[in-house]
């Protein structure tokens, strides 16, 4: 009897308190991503997950929960015929998990992409490519990162960072290898605070107003490489790293930048390629 009790016990202290990994924050694979994010996403529509299309890269353990960068990496080439139409990246336990939409063309040559993001709390980062014929594939990883979303930015450096909304710089590299003379690497940065409306204002106490960029469209000669569509979970000064097919002479890589306060930039960079 004394045993039963003792079992009775300790299976209730389980129940309240939770198994072990739960109790250190652990996630369950299927805890949210099955039961909320998938159908509210995607439906029923079957979703591969493999690394045969697209792979993620991301940290263990984040040095800075509002700046933890990601990589994916594409395994098929962007051709007119088989092609990355969309990358979903979902951050499962982030109060808006869907970090970013983004739409690709053939035009981009590879589907890979890098930017950072704010982590909220220990969870599962996914990407979901969608090819052009509806297919999705998925790859996720864990990261453990907490506070990335309420960190309060300093006050004197947040005054500065509104005063160069819209500033962007952009470079390209040429790829080295088999792919050398076909897609280059781009990266554009854009100033801006990306405040994601839970971060308190260290004066006031007060929340400070969401204000963060929401689109960024990026051409080159006129023919459309990516549309990214953003939200809060966009780190501070937004950074994408994407690749496109250069041209022989070179050219212009026009981007344009809209936030969540309607603000609209543009600018154009010259790009050489010879």
């Amino acid at each position: 009897m004394q045993l039963k009790r003792l079992v009775g016990l300790v299976l209730a202290v389980l129940l309240v308190h939770g198994a072990p990994a739960q109790a250190a924050g652990e996630q369950s694979k299927v805890e949210l991503w099955e039961t909320v994010l998938k159908p509210q996403y995607f439906q029923d529509r079957p979703i591969s997950s493999d690394q045969a299309i697209v792979e993620l890269r991301l940290p263990v353990r984040a040095e800075d929960s509002g700046v933890v960068p990601i990589s994916v990496n594409a395994k098929i080439p962007q051709t007119a015929e088989r092609y990355v139409k969309t990358v979903y990246v979902i951050i499962d336990k982030n109060p808006r998990p869907l970090a970013g939409t983004f739409h690709l063309t053939p035009e981009a040559g590879r589907a890979d992409l890098a930017m950072r993001l704010r982590v909220n709390e220990f969870t599962y980062v996914r990407v979901i490519a969608e090819m052009n014929n509806g297919e999705l594939h998925m790859d996720s990883g864990y990261t453990r990162a907490s506070g990335g979303c309420s960190e309060p930015p300093p006050f004197l450096k947040l005054q500065e960072s509104r005063k160069r909304i819209g500033e962007m710089k952009f470079r390209a590299s040429k790829e080295t290898g088999a792919a050398a003379d076909e897609v280059a690497l781009g990266q554009l940065m854009i100033s801006h605070p990306n405040i994601t409306g839970m971060q308190l204002d260290q004066r006031t106490r007060a929340f400070i107003p969401a204000e963060y960029v929401t689109k960024v469209e990026i051409r080159y000669n006129g023919a459309h490489i990516l549309t990214a569509e953003t939200d809060i979970s966009i780190s501070e000064d937004p950074s994408f790293r994407f690749f496109f097919k250069p041209k022989k002479g070179g050219g212009s890589l026009e981007a344009r930048m809209t936030d969540s306060k309607g603000r609209e930039v543009t600018r154009t960079f010259p790009v050489d390629h010879s």
